[in-house]
């Protein structure tokens, strides 16, 4: 009897949730350290976290295809890592959030043009109107940014749509934990490197060092490791556009998060979440 797959929905909403407080996380870890230290931290930790998962005398690895875990590591985990606590220390979590909602059109585009991915023109409507929701969705708020930042936010957002389209085409058929797991052990190696060079601050009396450190490690290894390894299994469970489609929902997982620094719920918050359902509805329908 077949094994039955995960429900691509469910873990969809995992990962908006996951991913949708990370942002969160990042603004609490920048109280403390800076944003290359949350960079060198979250890539460092999230690479030893898998280690002990994965039977690395056991691999069965084509050696052609090393290249593009080297590849996925740097581009989905390592780049943004860094690229994103930047652009934070100018422009709001809720806007980087939202910027992040372009992976699936760089997706789409990058696969299109490159990888001869199946254009559609259902597919297309799914995309621009999770964009559309994404707009909605920082409508009415007070934003205040720097457009170099904003370009960091957008460059990160590139590099994980080019990252969605190589696990796809490239390492579709190893297992979601070792795509997860490789890539991660190898950025980990200039990560310690990175580290120890800045160094780390510790002081166990002070409270802000607790919380900043917590937010760092739950960011490596839950927003990081883990997530990885759902995000890569809904990939090869489905398609690009539709696993990068949890970047629409993240920005809606923001805005709660948003509660509870008493910021206000607007009408067209919930526009913006009509959008985006119905987005990520049209998305999963259009095989």
């Amino acid at each position: 009897m077949p094994k039955s797959q995960p429900n691509p929905y469910i873990i969809l909403g995992l990962l908006a949730i996951i991913w949708g407080s990370s942002f969160i996380l990042m603004k609490e870890g920048l109280k403390f350290y800076s944003s290359y230290q949350i960079a060198a931290m979250r890539i460092s930790f999230s690479g030893l976290a898998l280690l002990p998962f994965v039977n690395w005398k056991k691999l069965n690895i084509k050696t052609s295809d090393y290249k593009f875990f080297i590849i996925s590591g740097f581009l989905g985990s390592a780049i943004p890592a860094f690229l994103f606590p930047l652009a934070q220390t100018r422009i709001s979590s809720s806007l980087a959030g939202a910027i992040n909602g372009l992976t699936p059109l760089f997706a789409l585009i990058i696969g299109i043009i490159f990888l001869g991915v199946k254009f559609s023109r259902l597919k297309a409507v799914g995309v621009i109107s999770g964009l559309a929701g994404a707009v909605f969705l920082i409508m009415g708020q007070d934003i205040q940014f720097e457009f170099s930042h904003v370009l960091m936010a957008m460059i990160a957002s590139l590099c994980y749509g080019i990252n969605v389209n190589i696990i796809k085409q490239k390492l579709n058929n190893y297992p979601p934990l070792l795509v997860a797991a490789l890539p991660l052990a190898i950025i980990s190696i200039p990560g310690f490197a990175v580290l120890g060079y800045l160094g780390l601050n510790i002081d166990l009396k002070n409270m802000q060092f607790i919380y900043s450190s917590s937010a760092t490690l739950i960011l490596a290894i839950i927003g990081t490791s883990i997530s990885l390894i759902m995000f890569n299994r809904l990939i090869q469970q489905t398609n690009t556009v539709f696993a990068t489609s949890v970047t629409y929902l993240i920005p809606i997982v923001a805005i709660f998060w948003g509660l509870f620094d008493h910021e206000q719920i607007l009408f067209n918050h919930f526009i913006g979440l009509a959008f985006i359902l119905g987005a990520i509805w049209i998305i999963r329908v259009d095989k």
